[in-house]
């Protein structure tokens, strides 16, 4: 097993070499910056995030059933209500009129939809 992985990493390390990827200048790898937000009421384990159309972004489930909503203006959290599933690795759509429909997951086969 060991000898397979080796020989999936010598043509990864010439295909880098030969398309500039090791040639960039340090500078150029680094970008953007992190600055300390408001806390969640709750730790969050492959959770989904949506960002919805007034702006503020939905964070739903991870290994349990609450939600909140983000607001960027403020950096703050707020409790909304929660999901009547506790769900992990749900997906989260956005839909047309504004609700999220929260479907599946590693718990659940079951699907719901948040209104705002």
């Amino acid at each position: 097993m060991a000898r397979l992985r080796v020989s999936y990493l010598v043509p990864l390390t010439v295909l880098a070499a030969s398309v500039g990827l090791s040639a960039l200048p340090a500078s150029a790898a680094v970008s953007g910056t992190w600055t300390t937000t408001g806390s969640m009421s709750v730790a969050r384990f492959e959770d989904t995030a949506t960002l919805l159309p007034d702006g503020q972004v939905l964070v739903a489930g991870g290994d349990n059933s609450s939600a909140e909503l983000y607001n960027p203006s403020t950096g703050t959290f707020a409790v909304t209500g929660p999901l009547h599933d506790a769900r992990t690795s749900q997906t989260a759509t956005p839909l047309p009129d504004g609700q999220v429909l929260v479907a599946g997951g590693a718990t659940s086969a079951s699907a719901e939809l948040y209104n705002p």
